[in-house]
């Protein structure tokens, strides 16, 4: 068995009891890890009438075949759960340490079941497995508990996943952040990990030989893919300036990053960059476990009123919630707002958009600062956003209702369509104004708007892959077609599993799933892989009671807007029609065609 352990840890918080669940590896090959092998492993445990806060949801964090080996950015993990935030399929994928350090530890993925009586802890090392007590963590923010739980266990370099108290009062998406504070922010995961009790794993593992199939040939490609693509454009940027090193660019040149509530179209972004991030303020960098990039950001702020001390930079998805979408162009009130955010464990796009709902809502005269205790956003500033983001950590006043997500919000003042989301998760900072094809992305995604499942942005700036036959011919163009095979592609490498910025190609990935395998993995079977999990995730949802007819994009994504998006809006229905036809679905369903399901060889689950 190569690029797996063959075991899953299955820890029963109700009854303390651990076991061992062994890995099936025909499930495997089929399903491959991360995200498409946990969602085949939780479609038998989970259905419509399961409650994504009750003991009954499982909550699984699980690695993939790359994980803890020698392939480049061999750290992505994910978990998944039924969601609370959109009652559907939920995951999401992180990075740091934490993975490698399950794979060490002999494991492929922990499950978590029930709930326990009180708060605690996991804590593994190697194949001695414990349940502790957290009693004198509960209460205490992410850094507090992480460094807490280094003294206590005595690895300081541990893999370590906790929730703030935003998991704790299981605000619908909260986060779990994740060693130096990567986060695993989509979907609510930390509002299932609170339902649990469960305030933090810790993950030690010394075995670090995960066996593969041809090690030196491994060690041999790394070197040759990651000498390559440091030269690519993309990879040096996200390395010298981080992820908000895209900032301008999507900004001022594609008008991709949303301001005003996606209602502004030109605002001058360039104080919130990477580039200025790190001529003010940045002091260091951070990477995952076998990254070449080095994406994270290492802030330090010791005065003023936003003072951070020394902390995790703001990436590019805050920088646009925190920063444009509320016209907010100070860098050190983003990092601040950032910090927040991540001590209390809120995603930085859910929460972020439903604060930026409720400065437009204001501004716009549909809520009064009485509706939100007081608190009076005005467009540019940023310390409303911090209170409201205490108030939505701790389930206070308003902060109770905007707890529950911007749809929710915005339906209490009975003004639904003004949330910007699909299927109940907001939209990230990727406009469809500004690239087409992003437009089908949010509509048809697995999980709600997302821009991990298909960044149709990258490819419609000019990446291409010749294996996948995926070449965009202009960013406004209604390119259904080509997103489809992006969705399929972005499955595996959500399952097997490497960064997105991580520029590999898929007849690279192919090859290196044979060399960490040892299966005779082509890149045929590779985009069959991609395709199947796809369409598994589909039949997910049908199963937890999906519903086509909410496929498309808010109000606010329809209104053509000047600068550089260039007034353009997309034609949803029109890639919609074409995406069905080319999947072989059903348009007035959703569903998958029998002939194509028996084709994937998922007609078990159909």
């Amino acid at each position: 068995m190569y690029g797996y352990r063959g075991k899953i840890l299955r820890v029963d918080l109700s009854t303390g009891v651990t076991s061992e669940l062994k890995l099936d590896l025909e499930m495997a090959r089929k399903y491959i890890g991360g995200m498409g092998l946990g969602c085949r492993l939780l479609f038998d445990l989970i259905d419509e009438s399961t409650d994504p806060l009750g003991p009954e949801n499982p909550l699984l964090f699980l690695t993939g075949p790359f994980c803890g080996t020698m392939v480049p950015t061999g750290s992505k993990a994910t978990v998944c759960a039924k969601s609370p935030q959109t009652g559907r399929w939920g995951y999401s994928t992180f990075g740091g340490h934490l993975g490698a350090d399950i794979k060490f530890a002999g494991y492929d993925g922990i499950m978590f079941v029930g709930k326990a009586e009180k708060p605690v802890y996991l804590l593994v090392k190697d194949d001695n497995v414990e349940i502790r007590d957290a009693s004198q963590l509960w209460g205490k923010d992410t850094e507090q508990t992480w460094e807490i739980l280094k003294k206590e266990t005595g690895f300081k370099k541990a893999g370590v996943a906790r929730i703030g108290l935003a998991g704790e009062n299981l605000v619908k998406y909260a986060s779990i952040l994740i060693d130096h504070f990567r986060a695993a922010g989509r979907t609510g995961m930390g509002a299932v990990m609170g339902s649990k009790n469960l305030k933090a794993l810790v993950v030690h593992g010394s075995d670090r030989n995960v066996p593969v199939g041809e090690p030196d040939k491994i060690r041999k490609k790394s070197a040759e893919l990651t000498a390559d693509k440091t030269e690519d454009a993309t990879f040096r940027m996200y390395s010298e300036l981080g992820t908000a090193g895209y900032v301008d660019m999507a900004s001022m040149m594609y008008g991709s990053l949303p301001a005003g509530y996606y209602g502004v179209s030109d605002f001058d972004s360039y104080n919130l960059s990477g580039t200025t991030v790190k001529e003010t303020i940045l002091v260091g960098k951070t990477a995952c476990f076998r990254c070449p990039i080095g994406c994270g950001r290492v802030i330090q702020i010791d005065k003023g009123k936003y003072a951070t001390g020394r902390f995790a930079g703001p990436e590019l998805e805050v920088t646009g919630t925190m920063g444009t979408l509320i016209l907010n162009n100070d860098a050190e009130a983003l990092s601040f707002a950032n910090k927040q955010l991540d001590l209390f464990g809120i995603d930085t796009i859910s929460g972020g958009n439903t604060i930026a709902l409720a400065y437009y809502l204001i501004s716009e005269g549909k809520i009064t600062k009485k509706d939100l205790d007081g608190i009076n956003p005005k467009w540019g500033e940023v310390d409303s956003a911090v209170k409201l983001i205490e108030k939505i950590a701790n389930r206070e006043g308003i902060g109770n209702l905007m707890a529950e997500g911007s749809l929710a919000f915005a339906e209490k003042f009975g003004v639904g369509e003004l949330a910007v989301q699909v299927n109940g998760l907001e939209t990230p900072m990727h406009d469809p104004r500004g690239f087409s094809g992003m437009a089908i992305a949010y509509a048809t995604s697995p999980r709600g708007a997302c821009h991990m499942t298909c960044d149709m942005y990258n490819y419609q700036m000019g990446v291409t892959d010749e294996g996948l036959g995926v070449e965009s011919v202009d960013r406004f163009d209604n390119e259904a077609v080509l997103a489809a095979k992006v969705q399929d592609f972005r499955c595996v490498t959500n399952s097997a599993l490497t960064c997105h910025f991580y520029p590999i190609k898929a007849d690279e990935l192919a090859e290196m799933m044979r060399l960490v395998t040892g299966w005779d993995f082509t890149l045929e079977e590779l985009v069959k892989a991609g395709e199947r999990i796809f369409t598994l995730q589909r039949l997910m949802n049908l199963k937890l009671g999906y519903d086509n007819r909410n496929e498309g994009l808010p109000k606010l994504l329809l209104k053509p807007l000047d600068g550089p998006s260039e007034r353009h809006v997309p034609d949803v229905e029109a890639q919609l029609d074409t995406w069905y036809k080319y999947r072989k679905w059903s348009r007035k369903t959703g569903k998958p065609s029998k002939s194509k399901i028996a084709a994937l060889g998922l007609s078990d689950l159909s």
